[in-house]
């Protein structure tokens, strides 16, 4: 019994092994992309979600979220630090609208 016990967590630790997928298994293409542009930022975190999406198939909800997690955070450490800096650029320069201030 303890035997089987035993072969059973090892197999369930190999299964939640495989979910945590390496972004340096998948290729996200960025040569068609400026990421200096909000588009062009929007587009790769469609790809790297789509990526992330087909990597982390393996587990419950949860493994698979966090797989996605930690799969875009490889994904982005990837990059060149002149086009993440690019990204980092284009994804702040969101316009927020305020709403009016309401005056009593």
């Amino acid at each position: 019994m303890t035997r089987f016990a035993i072969a059973s967590v090892a197999l369930a630790a190999a299964v939640l092994s495989a979910g945590a997928a390496s972004a340096a298994e998948w290729r996200v293409h960025i040569g068609d992309l400026d990421l200096s542009t909000p588009r062009g930022a929007a587009v790769l975190d469609r790809r790297i979600t789509g990526a992330s999406q087909g990597a982390c198939v393996a587990g419950g909800p949860l493994d698979q979220a966090r797989c996605r997690v930690l799969f875009r955070r490889e994904a982005m450490e990837r990059l060149p630090q002149s086009l993440r800096d690019d990204y980092a650029r284009a994804r702040s320069s969101r316009v927020v609208v305020r709403a009016p201030e309401v005056q009593n």
